[in-house]
Parts: C-alpha cells; sequence; structure tokens
C-alpha cells in the first residue's frame, strides 16, 4: 500500500480536532443551554404556583422571557380580577347583612340558597339549617309560595303586595328577580320589604281626614245654617233669637275645641317636643287638686263627688300644664260618663319609678272589644251617646301623646255595668323638689301660638 504524504496526514488530524473541538462545544452549550432553561423553567413554575408572589419588572427569565412575561402578566390580571371580584361580592355580603330588607336566594325547584340575616329573622329559619331544603318545608305561606310559582313561570320575575299570616300577621311588598338570567332554569331572588307600619299610617292617615271632616261638618254647618237664618229673616223673639245665639255659641266653642286639640297633638308629635319640653318636679297631690278645682263646676252639676288620696309625698317630673290636661281629661270623662250622686275617686300610687295617678268612675264602663283601640283618635265607643254627653273624640288620645312625651304611659281597666279605671303613669322625681316646682309653664297651645 502507498503510503499518504506526511501532509494529508497532518491535515486530517488538525479536521478532526477541529470537529472534536465544535462538537465539545456544541455539547457545552447545549448543557449551558438546558441547565439556564431549567432554572428558568424552575423560577416561573415558582411563581406560577405562588399567587402570592408579585411580577417584578425586572424579572428576567433567560431563554423563556416572552413565555414567562405572557404568562405572568395573565396570572397578575386574573388575580386582580378575581381580588376585586371578591371585594364586591364582600361588599354585596355586608349590605346584605346589614339591609333591614329580607332577601333570600332559590334555585329552580324553590329550594333555598341563601339568606340575609332579616330574612331569617322575618321567615324564622336558619340560612345553615335551610341551605339546600324546599322553602314549603320551612315556611307554610301559600300566599308567598303561589307568588314564587308565578315568579318562576314569569323567568323569574314578579312584583306585588301580600298577606302574610306569621306569628304577627304582616303587609310585606313582594319582588322576585331571576338569580341567573343565561341560565335554562334560573333561580330566583326575593325580597320582602314589611310595608305594615307604612299601610297602618296611611289607613290612619285617611280614618283621621276623615274624622276631622265629619266632626269639623257638624258645628260648622249648625253655625252656617243659624247665622243664615237670623240674617235672612230676622228673629223679633229675643227668647228665640237667644236660643239660636246659644247654638250658634255652642257649636263654635266645639268647633274651637276640636282645633285646639287638634294644634295640641300637632304639637305632642313634634320629634322636638320630648327634647324641648320644659320639666319640673311638681308633688301629684297639687296637680290633682288643681284638677279637681278646675273641673268643681262640672262635678257639682251631677252632684257627683270627687275624692282623692294625698300619695304620701309622691313626686312627677313633668311639665304641669301638660300633665294637669292629661288628667283633666281623665276625671272629665269620667265625671261625664258617671251617674249622677255618684263617686269619682282619684288614686295617687308610687310604682317603682314612676307615679301612678289612677281615677276610677262608676260609669256603664266599656266592653273589652273597645279597649285595644280607646286611645285613637275620634274613637267612640258609642258614637251616638258620646256626642250627646260633648267632647272632641280627642281628648284619650291626647293623653296618651303626654304620657309618652314624658317617658310614661296609660292604662285602662273596665268592666261593663262596673265603670273603668284610667291610670296615667308618669316618671318620679329624682331629685328634690326645687323653688320652680310651683311655676306653672304654658299650655301646649300657648307654646304653638
Amino acid at each position: 500500500m502507498t503510503e499518504l504524504p506526511q501532509t494529508l496526514l497532518e491535515s486530517t488530524d488538525a479536521t478532526s480536532a477541529a470537529g472534536w473541538i465544535v462538537a465539545a462545544l456544541l455539547a457545552a452549550a447545549w448543557i449551558v443551554t438546558a441547565v439556564i432553561r431549567r432554572r428558568s423553567r424552575q423560577r416561573l413554575e415558582r411563581l406560577l404556583s405562588d399567587s402570592a408572589s408579585p411580577l417584578q419588572d425586572s424579572e428576567e427569565f433567560p431563554l423563556l422571557h416572552t413565555l414567562a412575561r405572557a404568562s405572568l402578566t395573565r396570572i397578575r390580571s386574573e388575580q386582580q380580577d378575581k381580588a376585586r371580584v371578591q371585594e364586591r361580592l364582600a361588599e354585596i355580603e355586608r349590605i346584605l347583612r346589614a339591609t333591614p330588607i329580607a332577601v333570600f336566594a332559590l334555585d329552580h325547584l324553590q329550594r333555598v340558597l341563601t339568606a340575609n340575616p332579616a330574612a331569617e329573622q322575618l321567615l324564622r329559619l336558619s340560612e345553615s339549617t335551610s341551605r339546600g331544603r324546599l322553602l314549603q318545608e320551612l315556611v307554610r305561606e301559600p300566599e308567598l309560595n303561589r307568588a314564587i310559582g308565578r315568579a318562576l313561570a314569569n323567568q323569574g320575575r314578579f312584583d306585588g303586595e301580600l298577606h302574610l299570616d306569621l306569628e304577627t300577621p304582616i303587609e310585606v311588598q313582594v319582588r322576585c328577580e331571576p338569580l341567573h338570567t343565561r341560565a335554562e332554569l334560573p333561580g330566583i331572588v326575593v325580597s320582602l320589604v314589611d310595608v305594615t307600619r307604612m299601610r297602618r299610617l296611611e289607613s290612619m292617615r285617611s280614618e283621621f281626614a276623615a274624622n276631622v271632616s265629619h266632626e269639623l261638618r257638624t258645628p260648622i254647618t249648625n253655625i252656617k245654617g243659624y247665622a243664615e237664618t237670623l240674617l235672612q229673616v230676622g228673629v223679633d223673639d229675643p227668647e228665640r233669637r237667644r236660643k239660636f245665639l246659644e247654638i250658634v255659641h255652642r257649636n263654635a266653642v266645639r268647633l274651637s275645641g276640636i282645633v285646639e286639640d287638634i294644634l295640641t297633638l300637632a304639637f305632642l308629635e313634634e320629634p322636638e317636643a320630648r327634647q324641648s319640653l320644659a320639666r319640673s318636679p311638681i308633688p301629684a297631690a297639687e296637680i290633682v287638686q288643681q284638677v279637681i278645682e278646675d273641673l268643681d263646676s262640672a262635678a257639682a252639676a251631677k252632684e257627683i263627688k270627687v275624692v282623692r288620696t294625698d300619695g304620701d309625698g309622691a313626686i312627677v317630673l313633668a311639665n304641669r300644664a301638660l300633665a294637669e290636661q292629661a288628667l283633666a281629661n281623665l276625671v272629665s270623662n269620667a265625671i261625664r260618663y258617671s251617674a249622677e250622686a255618684s263617686e269619682v275617686a282619684i288614686e295617687i300610687v308610687r310604682e317603682g319609678e314612676f307615679i301612678r295617678i289612677a281615677v276610677q268612675d262608676h260609669g256603664p264602663g266599656i266592653a273589652a272589644k273597645h279597649l285595644p283601640r280607646i286611645f285613637e283618635r275620634f274613637y267612640r265607643v258609642d258614637k251616638a251617646r258620646a256626642r250627646t254627653h260633648g267632647g272632641t273624640g280627642l281628648g284619650l288620645a291626647i293623653v296618651k301623646h303626654i304620657a309618652a312625651i314624658h317617658g310614661g304611659q296609660v292604662e285602662v281597666t273596665s268592666q261593663i255595668s262596673e265603670g273603668s279605671r284610667f291610670s296615667l303613669l308618669l316618671p318620679a322625681a329624682r331629685a328634690p323638689l326645687s323653688v320652680t316646682a310651683g311655676h306653672r309653664a304654658p299650655a301646649a297651645n300657648e307654646r304653638l301660638g
């Protein structure tokens, strides 16, 4: 065999050595790249798995920089969106827990999903034990169940007013809205607003307006009629003329009494009245004695004897004029409805922090069915008999408001044919009787004037 030239062998060795060097460099580069990639991947995985790790603007991921930046930016955006949603949900939950409106959610089968505290209290249920159960099992209110059924049949919407026969019957305004608008079988959100007090106030206002109109119409008609008669035809007979004028005067007095009583009630119902009302320590016996003196002629006309107890030095903290007005209304009623030559007793008793001034008569009494409403404005047990005896129909309502404005109350017990007992409870004075106790405060109508 012919030997290769020396130069050719040297060239071949050099090429082989260069190849090995290149291969070694490529292998080293591949190893370094793999190590860097693995470390970058590990750092990226740690960041992706740790939601609490923020993305720093200076963060670098060799060989994975673009992918890492895009992934972390998306993760950060999703985390921010999730945080905002959670914060919003927490706000809504706090609002629902704080609102007095009863709110609860049902699925399409009328199973309870959630309920706020107002709903738990109103419907007497517990969210933890009622979740997942049918509403009909928890609340047996046919009207409410029918309303929810109509809402589910009407794409989850219903708006109306219902009467709920709970432990205490109430009127509620019901509104239903779909819970999941995109679901084929959406649940509903139900809100219940208790409007019982509002409806009662509306009824009382309407009834009050009707009663005022009715009460004012009679004296105004009488005054107008007799005045027109005097003006048109004249009356030559002095007795007849005097009779007509007495009728006009009597109806004018009645009309004035109604207006004064309405103004007194308006004053007592002012929110600032309780804070601005002047009070002072007054011996209860002084109030009773003043009322007896004021009504002496009315009692003497029916030969009624008014007796009282001394009260063992009981002292009330009250506005003298209003306290006397309240007691005068009670004593006046006792005299008005008692039989002639009978007796009206006034008793003063201390009961804890209150002084009870009770007025006992021996009149016809009041049936039990009337007692809950006896202190309503213009409420009359016997309308015909009440108008015969006079009065505006506002006296007991004024007594109730005067007691309330002092932080006290008024009570009544009565039996047919055995008379009635009305009690005015006023707060007892804690401080010793001051030198201003004898000062007579202005009446409510004087304050308004």
